[in-house]
């Protein structure tokens, strides 16, 4: 490899052997400027479990994603999903050019030395999984919109109202299981109750810091800023709640987080539909059988607590296993002196909050998706 001056100031990596260039993110920032290098590049599916060959120069251990260049579709070049970088094979950067060049402002580049050697040409078959993105086709833009109607009009009826609360059951008690590991306190969610301890644990603790700081790790390493800030902000709601909440006012927000749970992931679920997630997750797969249950759990939750807001009688009081008194509403009226009405206006301002914050997400999607 090496250096070579693509456009006055600008140098990237140049491959004697295959004419190939590298160009790292502050790079293609410098050659993008204005123009919209999602138009001018499409990602080449991949099947799930292929090993991809392309190590990215930048970050040698990463395989890069295959990348298919407008105006060079059978030259091979890749994007390192990692570090951002773009390897475009012999031919893909003029074309590259001409594409950016449409949506801004010209930049004059300069020739690479002459070519040698012919353009690789990939004749693969056609392949099974696409790890698509999130700012094209369609899809992105309409996905949400839809999911939210068709969950709204099924649990508009007896039968769906019943589904989706069995649905939203995990998000239940991962709510009341996620509470209790922001305090350090171990708990392990069931489908019907959620078993935790009182007492905090440094194991716990250790634990949840752990993962979020691997999060925060590789989210930042792939300059992911969405999950990078969802995870610092979920660090510092653990810091908050192990070292500065007394043992009594966890208690009350366990119990709270149970029916927060069904708004808050669900509508976490909704929201993150527009965004990467770590890319070994696959969550550009996995978000659409996602988007079902998360837009059932949230529909169904913010049409019951709108309800009950206007009809306290539609409190669900009681509890799926035990003694009616060991519901989560009962502990809270009981225990925590919250009123039936208290805790309707607590609940629903939590699902307007979020729909604000989908409604802030879809119009920055529709924004991002743009002609």
């Amino acid at each position: 490899m090496s250096g070579f001056e693509a456009s006055p100031g600008v140098q990237v990596e140049l491959c004697a052997h295959c004419r190939g260039l590298f160009l790292d993110r502050h790079e293609i920032r410098q050659l993008v400027g204005g123009g919209s290098l999602a138009k001018a590049t499409e990602v080449v599916p991949v099947s799930l479990g292929d090993e991809i060959g392309m190590r990215c120069p930048k970050c040698v251990d990463p395989a890069m994603q295959p990348l298919r260049v407008t105006g060079a579709e059978r030259v091979e070049s890749w994007q390192c999903r990692s570090c951002g970088g773009l390897w475009l094979g012999e031919g893909a950067f003029f074309a590259l050019a001409r594409s950016l060049q449409a949506s801004r402002r010209p930049v004059r580049f300069v020739a690479p030395p002459t070519p040698s050697a012919a353009a690789i040409v990939h004749d693969g078959p056609d392949l099974a999984h696409s790890r698509s993105r999130y700012d094209q086709g369609m899809g992105n833009l309409i996905g949400v919109p839809v999911v939210l109607t068709l969950s709204w009009l099924f649990c508009s009826t007896s039968l769906g109202r019943l589904f989706a609360s069995l649905v939203g059951m995990p998000f239940h008690e991962l709510g009341h299981a996620g509470a209790s590991w922001l305090s350090s306190r171990i708990a392990v969610p069931l489908p019907f109750f959620t078993f935790w301890f009182d007492d905090q644990s440094v194991l716990m603790g250790s634990l949840v810091v752990g993962v979020l700081a691997w999060l925060m790790f590789h989210t930042h390493g792939e300059n992911n800023r969405f999950m990078f800030a969802v995870a610092s902000a979920v660090l510092g709601a653990w810091a908050i709640a192990t070292f500065l909440i007394s043992p009594t006012t966890t208690l009350m927000w366990q119990i709270l987080a149970g029916a927060l749970g069904e708004i808050v992931f669900g509508g976490f679920i909704l929201v993150a539909f527009h965004f990467p997630l770590p890319d070994r997750f696959r969550w550009d797969f996995w978000r659409w059988v996602a988007l079902i249950p998360g837009a059932l759990c949230f529909v169904h939750a913010v049409l019951l607590w709108r309800t009950v807001s206007a009809d306290v009688s539609q409190m669900p009081w009681g509890a799926a296993i035990g003694a009616e008194s060991d519901g989560d509403m009962n502990r809270l009226v009981q225990q925590f002196g919250w009123s039936a009405n208290d805790l309707a206006d607590f609940y629903l301002a939590i699902a307007y909050a979020c729909l604000t914050a989908l409604a802030a997400t879809y119009a920055y999607a529709v924004y991002r998706i743009r002609p």
